[in-house]
C-alpha cells in the first residue's frame, strides 16, 4: 500500500508538469516547433539510453532505492528544467531525467511481482492501472485551469507574483506553466524522500 500511494503522489504530480510540458515550451520560444522536436528527441535517446544501462546493470540489489531514487532524480531533473529558459538548460535537463524512467519502472514492476501471489496479479495490477490513472486524469486536468487561469496572468510583467519569481522563471508567456512545472518536479522529489522515511517501503524487500 505505500508503494502505490508514494507512486500515485509522484504520478500525479509528474502528469500534471507533462501536461504543461509542450505548451510551456511553446510559449517561451516563440511557438518554435524545432525546439519542442530536439527536445522531445533527446528525451527519446535518455529513455533508450537507460534501458540499456539496465538490461546490462540490472540496478542496486535493493530495488526500493532504485524507485524511490528514481523518483527524486527524476524530480531534481524536472526541478532544474523548469527553471530553464534555452536549449542548454533544456537538453541536459531532459537528458537526465529521462534516463531516470526505465531504472524506476523495471525495479518497481519487479517490487509488485515479488510481493503479490501469482494468482492475485492480474486483479491487483489492474486495480493499480486504474488508480494511477485516475490520479493521473485528475492531474491533467487541473494543470490547464491552474497555468491559465492563475500562474500565467501573475507573471506577466508588473504583476506582484512576477517581481517576486521573475529572476529566477523569467515573467510573460510560459513563465505561469513554469513555476509550476517546478512545483510539480519539488512533489516528485518529495515522494521519493518521503518513501526512504516509511518503514515498511525499507523493509519491503526483507519480507
Amino acid at each position: 500500500k505505500a508503494l502505490l500511494l508514494i507512486t500515485i503522489l509522484f504520478t500525479f504530480a509528474h502528469d500534471m508538469g507533462a501536461a504543461l510540458y509542450s505548451p510551456m515550451i511553446l510559449a517561451r520560444t516563440n511557438g518554435s516547433a524545432q525546439t519542442l522536436a530536439s527536445i522531445s528527441a533527446i528525451a527519446g535517446v535518455g529513455g533508450v539510453v537507460g534501458a540499456i544501462v539496465v538490461s546490462i546493470w540490472g540496478g542496486p540489489k535493493r530495488r526500493i532505492n532504485a524507485v524511490l531514487g528514481g523518483y527524486i532524480g527524476a524530480g531534481l531533473s524536472k526541478a532544474v528544467f523548469g527553471l530553464g529558459q534555452s536549449l542548454t538548460v533544456w537538453l541536459p535537463a531532459q537528458l537526465s531525467s529521462s534516463l531516470n524512467f526505465p531504472l524506476l519502472g523495471s525495479a518497481r514492476s519487479a517490487l509488485w511481482m515479488d510481493s503479490i501471489s501469482p494468482n492475485l496479479q492480474g486483479r491487483v495490477f489492474a486495480a493499480n492501472s486504474l488508480v494511477i490513472q485516475g490520479a493521473s486524469a485528475v492531474a491533467v486536468l487541473l494543470a490547464g485551469p491552474l497555468a491559465d487561469r492563475l500562474l500565467e496572468p501573475a507573471m506577466m510583467p508588473g504583476r506582484p507574483l512576477s517581481n517576486i519569481f521573475s529572476p529566477s522563471f523569467g515573467s510573460g508567456p510560459g513563465a505561469g506553466m513554469a513555476i509550476l512545472y517546478a512545483l510539480c518536479a519539488l512533489a516528485m522529489i518529495t515522494a521519493g524522500i518521503g518513501g526512504f522515511l516509511i518503514p515498511s517501503l525499507k523493509k519491503i524487500e526483507d519480507a
